[in-house]
């Protein structure tokens, strides 16, 4: 039985493609709309490609977020100016400073906690970045700050296991007792798998599995309502 749920934060939480969306109209007014969604998820692709460059110091966290928009939009063919790839990110930045919960996530948290839940959040990134997230979205409403991990702040970066491990001494929870939820299939999917968790694939991007991986999670969600339907059926939180 699951006693306790943690959750992904970028594009789990919140819809992660409408802020890059509005950065993307703004910076390059040329980049066809129809392929946004494919543009965005080669870019969480390259941002989770490289982001550990940027923790070894291979890269400088600047170079890291360059690469990853340059290489989104090389994928399409797509060529923009240098000043117009560093221009990207203040306007990524300023995006993300007006994102808001989905009423499903709302709705969610709000159940969950008058369950009494035991409910986290493990998030990659920066400790400042995620941390004016969490705060815009206002999640210290439902989950309290000590139950939040972030990478940056705790030396362990998804998918290693040990993040995982530490929030079940935060939490005071057993493996087998904990259901993580994230969007991400290597760094959520694999790393809660690897500690023992259970898992639920937030594939609301339309993801494929990765080449010569298996469907090693218990539930795969594909939009906002669908999770908010499975966290509020009690039988989905039965392992």
């Amino acid at each position: 039985m699951i006693q306790g749920i943690v959750f992904d934060l970028d594009d789990t939480l919140y819809e992660q493609q409408a802020p890059f969306a509005e950065a993307v109209h703004t910076i390059f007014p040329a980049f066809p709309t129809e392929k946004m969604n494919a543009l965005f998820i080669r870019f969480r692709h390259y941002s989770d490609l490289h982001y550990m460059k940027s923790i070894t110091g291979e890269w400088s966290l600047e170079k890291m977020r360059y690469e990853r928009i340059r290489l989104a939009l090389a994928d399409f063919d797509f060529v923009s100016a240098d000043s117009n790839l560093e221009k990207f990110q203040a306007a990524y930045d300023q995006a993300l400073q007006l994102i808001s919960l989905p009423s499903e996530i709302v709705a969610s948290l709000d159940f969950l906690t008058q369950q009494k839940t035991p409910l986290g959040i493990i998030t990659n990134g920066p400790v400042d970045r995620q941390n004016d997230k969490l705060n815009a979205l206002q999640l210290t409403r439902w989950i309290d700050s000590e139950n939040t991990l972030i990478s940056d702040g705790v030396q362990i970066q998804k998918p290693d296991p040990e993040i995982f491990h530490l929030m079940e001494k935060q939490l005071n929870l057993s493996a087998e007792s904990l259901l993580y939820i994230g969007d991400s299939f290597d760094n959520d999917v694999i790393g809660a798998k690897a500690a023992g968790w259970s898992v639920w694939w937030f594939n609301h991007q339309g993801r494929k599995i990765p080449k010569g991986q298996q469907a090693i999670f218990e539930k795969e969600c594909t939009s906002f309502k669908d999770l908010n339907n499975a966290l509020m059926n009690k039988k989905s939180l039965q392992r």
